[in-house]
């Protein structure tokens, strides 16, 4: 999927979204799950929140860091619309576009993924994971929360299975 259907896609999803992932997914617990993980050395610390998307993630954390300064970058402007409505007064820099191409600067103490990277393939990650390191202060944390599978076996195996599901479907790579 490109870049730019993926942001359209996500733009049809932004009212619903919420619902869907904390209703339908029953997602709740894996958000305060990645609150708890979230533990800075000081309460103006700074996120970098990658595909922040409505902010999920967000909503907890400003409950027990209201001084946190966030930088969070998604493809969708919808879902950014909706996560600037949620959030008025806070401190947040918010930039549409693609993590893989914006510059977002660094002296992060914490960087934040939650449910955005498994769309990608592990070399766009790769590079991704460095531009991420260089991002963070020394002794800074990221946090990736996103689906994941037990073993290399089984991961060539779901590869394989997306390749022929692709095919079948006339769906180009990407």
């Amino acid at each position: 999927m490109s870049l730019k259907k993926m942001a359209a896609f996500f733009d049809d999803m932004s009212e619903i979204y919420d619902e869907h992932m904390l209703c339908t997914n029953k997602m709740e617990d894996f958000y305060a799950i990645i609150a708890e993980l979230v533990r800075p050395s000081r309460p103006d610390f700074r996120l970098l929140d990658l595909g922040c998307g409505t902010g999920l993630e967000l909503e907890r954390l400003f409950v027990r860091y209201p001084d946190m300064r966030v930088t969070g970058i998604d493809l969708s402007p919808g879902m950014l619309e909706l996560l600037r409505a949620k959030f008025p007064g806070k401190r947040m820099e918010i930039i549409c576009g693609s993590y893989f191409d914006a510059d977002f600067g660094a002296g992060f103490d914490t960087a934040l993924s939650t449910k955005s990277l498994h769309h990608f393939g592990e070399g766009e990650k790769r590079g991704l994971y460095a531009k991420i390191r260089a991002a963070l202060k020394p002794g800074g944390l990221f946090i990736l929360g996103d689906n994941t599978v037990q073993s290399q076996e089984r991961q060539d195996e779901l590869m394989r299975e997306n390749a022929a599901l692709r095919r079948e479907n006339g769906i180009p790579d990407g």
